[in-house]
């Protein structure tokens, strides 16, 4: 196997919306926490101390990618709020794990209060992960060596779960249907497992709208807008129709059909 190969499975393998990124940076935060003797654990050996802040980070990243993909999905379009609950979310199971990792690594003796004392300190760590988690994924987005997708078909991550008839065509919109998503495209439309908090974030670099918290549309597969009592509807270049909520009508009134959205 090339290593490009085994680099790209690599990066290809996600737990909850984290992926290998996500790891590295946890990693090497932890390797400076490790480093600078954070929160009172340069009493510890060396050893000790660097496998103890690389537990904590890897375990907790663990945690944090079970619970994020739950708090996405209810404030999504929010990404302050999101990580403000994000980070206080986290923070009691967290808190848990490392008020377990002293007794395992450093020989301390088991004490159920530990948890309440270690709670601010794993909040102000919390905080700086959601920040650098934000920060690495960002950077990523904007990577140049990224492949750019296609103009008009779906991003890879949902690309690659489309046959390839499907995958070749221009995307028109992305309906959720339970624990799926179905897939509109000019030449048919198929159903892939998957969130629609990933498919979101991956269709962010589209031009579209999200129009209902069940629909995202591409802007240039609307034909027409009807709008009635605070709602709407659009119809689709496939004879499909989307519907708009309350939530995102009144920005989509105000749309400029002709220009791309930013």
């Amino acid at each position: 196997m090339k290593t490009g190969d085994a680099i790209g499975r690599l990066a290809a393998v996600r737990l909850g919306r984290s992926g290998a990124a996500e790891l590295v940076a946890l990693m090497l935060f932890g390797l400076f926490l490790a480093a600078i003797s954070a929160f009172g654990t340069d009493r510890a050996s060396p050893v000790q101390r660097y496998l103890y802040w690389q537990l904590a980070m890897v375990g907790g990243g663990v945690v944090a990618a079970l619970i994020e993909p739950v708090v996405a999905a209810r404030l999504a379009g929010r990404p302050r709020l999101f990580a403000l609950v994000q980070a206080l979310a986290i923070t009691p199971p967290i808190a848990v794990w490392v008020s377990l990792l002293p007794v395992v690594v450093l020989g301390a003796r088991p004490s159920a209060g530990r948890i309440l004392e270690v709670m601010p300190d794993v909040l102000v760590v919390n905080l700086a992960v959601v920040v650098l988690a934000w920060l690495t994924r960002t950077a990523l987005r904007r990577s140049p060596v990224r492949p750019a997708a296609p103009d008009g078909v779906a991003p890879p991550v949902i690309r690659t779960r489309l046959p390839p008839r499907l995958a070749r065509a221009r995307l028109i919109a992305v309906e959720a249907e339970d624990h799926y998503l179905r897939i509109h495209t000019e030449a048919g439309s198929a159903l892939v497992l998957m969130r629609m908090s990933d498919a979101l974030e991956a269709l962010s670099g589209l031009d579209g709208f999200r129009t209902h918290r069940s629909w995202w549309v591409a802007r240039t597969a609307v034909e027409t807008a009807r709008w009635k009592g605070g709602r709407g509807e659009l119809a689709l270049s496939n004879g499909s129709a989307a519907p708009v909520s309350r939530t995102y009508a009144a920005a989509l009134k105000g749309a400029d059909w002709a220009a791309p959205v930013a």
